[in-house]
């Protein structure tokens, strides 16, 4: 999750679980034990749990519908680079 706290300060909160494209376009999720392992140990609440899950669900859905913004940008610039 990112924002920009009411200062004005921008925040990125790891939620654990990394969603990983590859350049052939295929995808996973990394370190699903780390977020099953905070859970049991108390460091975060089944809530915590349960918004990492459902945000990479949303991160993979965006991505194969060709809708993620950070993808989508990541490949404009590269192009930009690439026609230098």
């Amino acid at each position: 999750m990112n924002g920009v706290s009411d200062e004005g300060i921008p925040y990125w909160d790891d939620l654990y679980l990394d969603v990983i494209v590859l350049p052939d376009g295929s995808l996973f999720i990394q370190d699903e034990d780390e977020l099953e392992e905070a859970l049991r140990q108390g460091h975060i609440e089944f809530q915590d749990y349960k918004l990492a899950k459902e945000t990479a669900a949303k991160i993979i859905l965006e991505i194969r519908s060709g809708e993620n913004k950070v993808i989508n940008n990541s490949i404009k610039h590269f192009w930009q680079l690439i026609n230098l």
